[in-house]
């Protein structure tokens, strides 16, 4: 009984930082300004703008969960060879026909799945690993870690192009 009680407090805990992060993402996001939107953070490799890496934490989430579901069904993460960084520049443009509102509501509702998930998660799911593109070998509970703290990076990085510009 005693594990159990520990299964639903680290999927709680999980999924609740999840929608709190998710929760200031989508604050952050929705105070930009508009003209900050198009705004080229990243100079090298996939040169995005602040739209782009938007777009990006969308898609980097809804692959997650497709990883999440690959590792605990067969225990295999991505590929070995997988490129991440020819993935990230051939799929970031996905939503480009969204608008900025439409872009923050299929965040919102992708972090809401992701959460959801988390949830359900027992112990020895979470306990499960595989091949997560960026970081290697990882846990489910790291992968859902690394999905809020990769959305902090970023978040972080258009901090300081937008106030350097100003």
């Amino acid at each position: 009984m005693m594990s159990e009680g520990i299964e639903i407090d680290k999927s709680r805990q999980l999924a609740d930082k999840l929608l709190s992060e998710g929760e200031r993402t989508l604050v952050f996001f929705r105070g930009l300004a508009a003209e900050a939107w198009p705004m080229q953070i990243y100079a090298e490799g996939a040169q995005w703008t602040v739209r782009g890496i938007f777009e990006h934490l969308v898609i980097s989430e809804q692959e997650m969960q497709r990883l999440r579901a690959q590792i605990i069904e067969i225990e295999v993460g991505a590929p070995d060879g997988f490129d991440i960084d020819a993935y990230n520049l051939n799929e970031t443009g996905r939503f480009a026909a969204l608008s900025i509102d439409e872009l923050l509501a299929l965040f919102a509702d992708t972090r809401q799945a992701t959460a959801q998930d988390a949830r359900r998660m027992s112990e020895s799911q979470l306990a499960r690993r595989g091949r997560h593109p960026a970081m290697g070998d990882s846990s489910i509970e790291d992968i859902f870690k690394i999905i809020y703290l990769h959305n902090t990076m970023h978040i972080r990085d258009i901090r300081k192009r937008v106030a350097s510009s100003q």
